[in-house]
């Protein structure tokens, strides 16, 4: 990765220190990338900016946010990073920002209250989503294992087909490659399933292209870019619509372990999915809810 820019933002010598800390190089460049970003936005040396520069970057964040180019969580993670350098820099002496803390941190704080409803979907646009989906009988199928069934992107993709599904007295099962134990699918999502099954074309894998070759995740990516615009919703991942799952069963009263079968993690992976405010939110949204059980489109 190459530090140099055409206008030096960043006191290499400064860097150089900071990124010692960092045992990934993916870590690095994130970093790197984001606070070179910051630079570029303001037009100032790191070093040089001031209260409304840092207000000046969060409007111009905020926008790609309301936009559905860039998610709320990832904002997060981009102060943060920004927040660690500067308060970094303060410690070394040459960034003296505000009298206790440096000028990301008051935002950061509002950020992580937020944090509760990072990366999943509100139960009204995922109700949208589907809808604006409904014509498409692929997406439907693959949005609904994702939502119901917590599967991620590339388990859906991966189904060979009918075989790698069992029927067990409780209901039916998925077998996916990368999982310990069967993924069980939800009655509503089976029938949606069984419709699709039904009318597909008998292909190398259940899900297909125009061609009839197997998906890949850019496909998946750009599906979620076309329905989120359709329903007028801000552009989710697929990773959002998965996450609901884990959101929903434990509004729903799920336990830790209940909940990390499903969705195939550890009980420890899986308590950061506890969100007290997306259960507020499905709470305010009962009245009008029809998507947790999904109907057929």
């Amino acid at each position: 990765m190459s530090q140099n820019c055409e206008e030096k933002f960043v006191n290499t010598e400064m860097w150089n220190l900071f990124r010692n800390r960092f045992k990934s190089e993916t870590t690095e460049a994130s970093y790197w990338s984001d606070i070179q970003e910051f630079c570029r936005i303001t037009g100032k040396e790191f070093t040089k900016s001031d209260s409304s520069d840092v207000r000046k970057y969060y409007d111009w964040m905020n926008d790609q946010v309301r936009n559905g180019r860039l998610s709320k969580i990832t904002l997060t993670k981009k102060f943060r990073e920004l927040h660690s350098y500067a308060s970094f820099l303060m410690e070394q002496g040459i960034y003296l920002a505000g009298e206790e803390h440096d000028y990301f941190y008051p935002y950061l704080k509002t950020m992580t209250k937020e944090s509760a409803l990072a990366g999943a979907v509100p139960v009204e646009e995922m109700d949208a989503l589907l809808k604006a989906a409904s014509a498409d009988r692929m997406a439907y199928t693959i949005l609904t294992l994702m939502y119901r069934a917590g599967m991620t992107s590339t388990e859906v993709i991966g189904i060979s087909g009918e075989d790698d599904f069992i029927e067990y007295d409780d209901g039916v099962y998925v077998i996916l490659s990368d999982r310990e134990a069967p993924c069980y699918i939800p009655d509503d999502a089976w029938q949606i399933l069984k419709e699709y099954m039904d009318q597909r074309f008998v292909c190398e894998t259940l899900f297909y292209n125009r061609s009839g070759r197997p998906l890949n995740t850019m496909y998946i990516s750009r599906m979620m870019k076309k329905y989120c615009s359709l329903a007028g919703i801000r552009n989710y991942s697929a990773q959002a619509v998965r996450n609901s799952c884990a959101f929903n069963m434990f509004a729903y009263g799920a336990t830790d372990g209940q909940t990390a079968r499903q969705m195939g993690r550890t009980e420890q992976q899986i308590r950061r999915y506890r969100g007290s405010l997306y259960r507020k939110n499905l709470q305010k949204q009962a009245a009008d809810l029809v998507k947790i059980h999904i109907e057929k489109p």
